[in-house]
């Protein structure tokens, strides 16, 4: 997966006419796309309750731009793959943002400002229509809607925000799944089909061959941190080869997302879907998580977390595919200076004998 940083510069969008959902769904669904085929959650306001979640929330931060994060209350991404393969993703965030501060940023750093419909996007300088773009509007109720993506998929959602939808969770199971998830986790995705390079080469062909429905994953932080996945299958019998496939791959010297986390896995079958968890240890959230959600797409910057962030920095995922997983890097610890030698002064003609008396130097 390749990662593009460029500095976004915001502007100011007219109110859009606000569309119909379902009345227990969130207003961000409306700018998602109701075909999805990834969909993920994340809400800001409770990963910083923890001092795990906060290591989250940094590796946005680094690749979203603090700046931009700290007005942020959530985030939503919808991603879908077209008949020709190619992959579209719009993040949505919502919150309070400052519009007087965006408008300054554009304005600083020479953003294009294009309108569409009645609204403006603003383009980066030497922006092409497949760069990341990003644009804010006011929400159809309260606070304000924040846009990143290519030209084409910010104008897309803008559009998806004027229809008229009764229930996206009646029409695609991806969002009735989120739905169950996000109150309960305050990280979690919802994907209809395992990304490659996610489990081993044998789970890619299992995959092909035997049909996956989907793969879920939660992280849950606020009481003991864990990371739950569900892998959807069509019986109990290709879960459970699911189920071997992961056991025969935990020996095995192959890199792929889930390498770190298979020793510590425990699973379970319910009827054609494999239920696995596993926990995470304290301090390690950022080297563990990170990977798992770049694996998904999702704006993170997990290899320099605690670097800082330029002021909009967006790090886009610009083509589908796992996270490139590199092992570890361990470095010995330098070995302790060998302690200093004792001098003596030797004293001979002393009636019993000669005599050592210990030196030390004048400080």
């Amino acid at each position: 997966m390749r990662h593009k940083r460029i500095c976004l510069l915001a502007c100011s969008l007219v109110s859009l006419h606000a569309a119909t959902v379902g009345p227990s769904e969130p207003i961000a669904w409306r700018f998602a796309h109701p075909e999805a085929q990834v969909l993920a959650g994340v809400d800001f306001r409770r990963l910083v309750e923890t001092a795990e979640g906060k290591q989250i929330r940094d590796q946005f931060a680094a690749a979203l731009g603090a700046p931009l994060l700290d007005q942020a209350e959530r985030l939503l991404m919808s991603s879908v793959v077209d008949a020709g393969g190619k992959r579209s993703d719009v993040i949505i965030l919502s919150g309070s943002f400052s519009l007087a501060q965006l408008r300054k940023m554009a304005m600083r750093e020479g953003a294009k400002m294009m309108p569409y419909k009645g609204i403006e996007i603003a383009a980066p300088a030497g922006a092409t229509a497949a760069d990341p773009h990003l644009a804010w509007m006011p929400g159809p109720l309260s606070g304000t809607i924040v846009l990143i993506g290519t030209r084409p998929a910010i104008q897309a959602a803008a559009e998806r925000s004027k229809a008229q939808v009764e229930s996206l969770a009646s029409v695609n199971p991806l969002f009735k799944r989120a739905q169950e998830m996000s109150p309960q986790f305050p990280v979690w995705v919802a994907c209809d089909t395992v990304p490659r390079g996610f489990g081993p080469k044998s789970l890619d062909a299992l995959a092909d061959a035997e049909g996956i429905e989907g793969l879920d994953v939660g992280v849950q932080l606020s009481k003991t941190p864990d990371v739950n996945f569900w892998v959807w299958t069509g019986s109990e019998e290709t879960a459970a080869k699911v189920l071997k496939t992961l056991q025969t791959a935990g020996g095995s010297k192959e890199q792929f997302v889930l390498s770190s986390w298979l020793p510590q896995l425990k699973g379970r079958l319910d009827g054609g879907t494999l239920v696995l968890a596993a926990p995470i240890a304290n301090g390690s959230t950022a080297e563990k998580i990170g990977p798992l959600l770049a694996a998904f797409a999702l704006p993170v910057d997990w290899k320099a977390a605690d670097a800082p962030a330029p002021a909009l920095a967006v790090r886009a995922k610009v083509e589908a595919g796992p996270a490139a997983v590199q092992p570890p890097v361990i470095v010995p610890a330098a070995a302790p200076p060998p302690p200093p030698k004792k001098l003596f002064v030797r004293i001979e003609g002393l009636d019993d004998g000669a005599k050592d008396i210990p030196y030390t130097a004048k400080q």
